[in-house]
């Protein structure tokens, strides 16, 4: 049997979804997604498996082969959709009852919007039952990604956020290499410290990309800040005056010059014009595939609260069954696959970090360096074993408009349009708002 692969939906149904309203309440009388228990039959089925990026990246083909050769009667047909509007186009698709068997989602705003129309199956009983599951190899975030008392996905991959740098200038400025459990006050004076050069030639101390996740993601790994709980925004306010004080003294690339020019964080860090990053360890990736100029380092992020290195946070990219999935069984073998050891197993071969967590993928990880000599040594110390793994953005229906309320306010302190003091007021009334709506 031949995998088939359907090319992604067209862009003119992308519009479409744009009127499903991602977000929205169940309309009365609309059916909730299934739940019950259906079992495995051994008979050959095809599963439709609907993702994207399937063409540009080789460990989803390398997964999918391998589930195919443990379980001979299912065939994976893949649906591809669009990177860029793939969240609006998976649910103009589900809007249509598609029978996707397993749902990939961008992440847990996507996921909760799913959940609320009622597209996701919910798993709660196959977790009870799989006596081969244990929610324990994922440091609490099959929990984390539960919606009104149910659980609807596991996580295929999380991708802890971390400070990169670059050995080789630090040892070229004689400078000892950032640690873990540095406060931001460190954070910020090594920054200027490894700042130099002027025109094309400069060195930036550090970078700090575009997304309003760079600012907020360092009290929200000390527990001190929660995405869509107002009551800890104010807690971001001493962030944004370091980040504002290092953008007013050229430590890092002006905000509103990235967003105009596109400029993408890769680069920077590749071409050697930041000595630190800090970035998603999706990153450890590209630089496993991307780099062979410069050594390069780890360490968490700095913060206010004294955490060194026994938190981490990231996003996580969900896995879930279609509520009009032909064969959940089916569907759940393919999940607990690609989202357990085996499938764990080959996505760190990738450098890319797993949901699933064991000694066995941090071997792995700690193995990279032989196969690419300027990956450090240790990097299973940040990977596996956390006291606590949080989510960047918790399961909340009202997420996707939390977001852009983020995005805007962000946008707004980074130019300098409004202080970080009335930003986050603001931000705090609007969100509130969204709340409160029922």
């Amino acid at each position: 049997m031949k995998k088939k692969w359907i090319a992604g939906i067209m862009a003119a149904v992308m519009g479409i979804g744009m009127l499903t309203g991602c977000g929205s309440k169940k309309e009365e009388g609309e059916k909730e997604a299934p739940s019950e228990v259906k079992e495995a039959t051994g008979e050959d089925v095809t599963l439709k498996v609907v993702l994207w990026d399937y063409s540009n990246v080789t460990y989803y083909k390398t997964i999918i082969a391998a589930f195919e050769e443990k379980y001979p009667n299912i065939t994976v047909e893949v649906v591809e959709l669009a990177s860029d509007e793939y969240d609006n186009v998976v649910t103009t698709q589900l809007s249509g009852e598609q029978d996707f068997d397993v749902v990939f989602t961008k992440g847990t705003p996507a996921l909760s919007a799913l959940i609320e129309q009622g597209h996701i199956y919910a798993l709660d009983e196959y977790l009870k039952t799989d006596e081969n599951f244990n929610a324990d190899n994922y440091n609490g975030l099959v929990d984390q990604l539960s919606l009104n008392g149910k659980t609807y996905a596991l996580p295929f991959r999380y991708d802890n956020n971390l400070i990169f740098y670059n050995k080789d200038l630090f040892d070229k400025a004689n400078m000892p290499y950032p640690e873990d459990g540095m406060s931001m006050e460190e954070y910020c004076d090594i920054a200027r410290k490894m700042t130099s050069g002027k025109g094309n030639e400069k060195v930036y101390g550090t970078h700090v990309h575009t997304w309003a996740s760079n600012v907020y993601q360092y009290p929200n790994r000390t527990g001190k800040f929660q995405f869509d709980d107002p009551s800890t925004y104010e807690n971001l306010i001493p962030y944004y005056n370091d980040i504002l004080a290092l953008q007013d003294e050229g430590v890092i690339q002006d905000y509103g010059t990235l967003k105009s020019s596109n400029i993408h964080y890769s680069g920077v860090f590749y071409n050697q014009q930041a000595a630190m990053l800090q970035m998603g360890t999706w990153y450890i990736n590209m630089l496993c595939e991307n780099n062979k100029d410069f050594n390069w380092g780890v360490c968490s992020l700095p913060n206010n609260d004294g955490i060194a290195n026994e938190n981490c946070i990231g996003g996580v990219t969900p896995v879930s069954i279609g509520a009009y999935a032909k064969h959940p069984a089916e569907a759940w073998q393919f999940i607990t696959f690609v989202c357990g050891e085996e499938g764990a197993k080959i996505l760190a071969e990738c450098g890319i970090v797993p949901g699933f967590s064991s000694d066995s993928i941090g071997e792995i990880f700690d193995g990279l360096h032989d196969k690419y000599p300027t990956v450090p040594e240790g990097l299973s110390k940040y990977i596996v074993n956390m006291q606590k793994n949080y989510m960047e953005q918790p399961m909340n229906a009202k997420n996707k408009e939390i977001d852009t309320i983020f995005n805007e306010a962000h946008s707004a302190i980074m130019t300098k349009s409004v202080t970080p003091e009335e930003g986050i007021a603001d931000l705090t009334e609007r969100v509130n708002k969204v709340l409160d709506t029922e």
